[in-house]
């Protein structure tokens, strides 16, 4: 009721046009009173701000903002700003406040927001950051940077890709930059889409791009902006975020993260690319350290983050091919399906190159070996990779002088602190010996507790006495009771199996492969 509200600021909203917003065809009868207890409780909400208040006006509610308490305001206001300056020719300052006009953007527009109203705005709000955006490389390409637009026109391309005016835009810049042939490709590619899936020709302006493109009588923009004279580069794109979630507190590992942060400090004064390479035994947190280290440093790496899972948790699962991974960066980073190299070499130079001018974290999890992701790393100053591996990669720490960090199981204090932190600290404190008992039991291998605590949040009358007690029942299997049949990346049994499956390859030991992988009595994993 709230977004309703905003999204009419300065207009009285009747109490049945707000049930429909909110509840659409599947009013309940209680609705209208329901609008009157919410408008209570903003009211109290709001509080007395002087700024901003909700009245009952001719029988509607009105809720009066300050001009520039909405973001949506502020938005419209800088585009507004940044159209009048791209009429008089400032393309600089058009692009900047434009720039500055997606910068506000936050994800989807109303995002969590339940009823039709909020999914009706929630589109049209879209295309308005959509017209920004299209603006924006407009600038660009009306600016000479055909180049830079080109990347950033095909990513956009590839988010919408029946938008006729990016796919002019797209091929106009493709032009600008010598890319003739690849322009032609966009226009057949598009051309082909709207006629499959719309049973429609393209547009009349679009056939002219295609068309004088064609015939070499395409005539580019002329550019007026002042940035282009004076040799400044135009603004990017928001950076690449493609880190997974981050947990809420890392625990027990200020050593290894204070060493990571003086390999970032050594590796820009020395102007050297930040490599660091965490191996550990299953189950140990290697993901879960590195991506919390990534998301903490991302402030460093200003142009973005790229993620790339390597191998999943399978044990017969096959390692992802780096041509694959390569082709999954390289469309991230602006470059179109068609135009990506055949072979993994020529993607890897491609990617070396797109980001050489860039600050970037690559974080590459779950790596098989060091050929698997040489290919895979930046190559030139200012960047990092931030990589985890189950084995030791001697050739990497050899080769690339990189940073090798071996996670060890937790100690109790740390364990202690863990389980607090999932449990709850007056769970954990009422049964000490308990606790002690169920990290004895685990290893202390945050894995193996994650899914011991999540077991125990879903039984809070459970004792961690009987938790402990039912996980010593299973003996030698005790591993069965910290493993997830929902997720593959969080059933240790199965990372177990798959750490002793890639020694036995790859140091094909004397001794035969266990049946069964299981825990001694002494509580730590069985280790061959």
């Amino acid at each position: 009721m709230l977004a309703a509200l905003l999204l009419r600021a300065g207009t009285p909203v009747s109490p049945s046009t707000l049930v429909d917003d909110v509840w659409g065809d599947e009013a309940p009868a209680s609705a209208v009173g329901s609008v009157r207890t919410y408008v209570y409780r903003l009211r109290q909400t709001l509080g007395e701000d002087s700024h901003t208040s909700l009245t009952l006006v001719d029988g509607g509610y009105l809720l009066r903002v300050a001009p520039d308490a909405l973001d949506l305001d502020r938005f419209k206001h800088v585009t507004a700003k940044a159209r009048s300056a791209r009429s008089t020719g400032d393309l600089a300052t058009a692009a900047s406040l434009l720039s500055e006009g997606l910068g506000m953007w936050k994800g989807a527009a109303l995002a969590g927001v339940p009823g039709p109203f909020a999914a009706q705005q929630r589109t049209a709000l879209s295309e308005l950051r959509l017209a920004c955006a299209e603006e924006r490389l407009a600038c660009d390409v009306q600016s000479g940077c055909y180049a830079e637009a080109a990347a950033d026109l095909s990513a956009l391309l590839a988010e919408h890709p029946m938008h006729e005016g990016i796919c002019g835009l797209l091929m106009t810049a493709l032009y600008g930059a010598g890319r003739q042939s690849e322009a032609l490709t966009i226009y057949h590619a598009t051309s082909h889409l709207l006629r499959q899936r719309l049973g429609v020709s393209p547009s009349p302006e679009l056939q002219q791009v295609h068309e004088r493109i064609l015939s070499g009588r395409f005539k580019l923009p002329r550019s007026t902006n002042r940035r282009a004279a004076t040799g400044q580069p135009p603004a990017l794109r928001p950076p690449l975020a493609q880190l997974p979630a981050a947990l809420p507190r890392l625990v027990g590992r200020e050593k290894e993260q204070e060493q990571v942060d003086r390999l970032v400090a050594d590796a820009d004064a020395s102007k050297s690319v930040a490599i660091c390479v965490v191996d550990g035994m299953a189950g140990v947190g290697k993901t879960a350290f590195a991506t919390s280290v990534a998301h903490r440093l991302a402030s460093h790496f200003p142009d973005g983050q790229l993620f790339a899972e390597l191998h999943d948790g399978a044990a017969n699962a096959v390692p992802r091919d780096p041509a694959e991974v390569l082709s999954d960066f390289l469309q991230s980073l602006g470059v179109g399906s068609d135009f990506i190299p055949a072979t993994t070499q020529a993607r890897g130079l491609m990617y070396r190159d797109l980001l050489a001018k860039r600050r970037m974290l690559v974080l590459l999890d779950n790596a098989r070996n060091t050929e698997q992701i040489k290919q895979l790393l930046p190559g030139s100053p200012g960047s990092m990779a931030l990589i985890t591996t189950r084995t030791q990669t001697h050739a990497l720490v050899a080769e690339y002088q990189a940073l090798p960090l071996t996670l060890l199981p937790l100690g109790k204090a740390d364990a202690r602190s863990f389980l607090a932190q999932r449990l709850g600290q007056p769970r954990t404190a009422a049964e000490p010996e308990a606790l002690d008992r169920i990290i004895h039991l685990a290893g202390g291998l945050p894995l193996a507790l994650a899914n011991v605590a999540a077991r125990a949040a879903y039984r809070p009358r459970m004792t961690l006495a009987g938790l402990a007690d039912e996980i010593a029942s299973f003996g030698d299997s005790a591993l069965e009771a910290s493993t997830s049949e929902e997720a593959l990346a969080l059933d240790i049994r199965s990372s177990i199996e798959r750490s002793y499956s890639l020694f036995h390859e790859e140091a094909a030991p004397p001794f035969p492969r266990p049946q069964s992988l299981g825990w001694h009595r002494g509580g730590h994993v069985r280790q061959r």
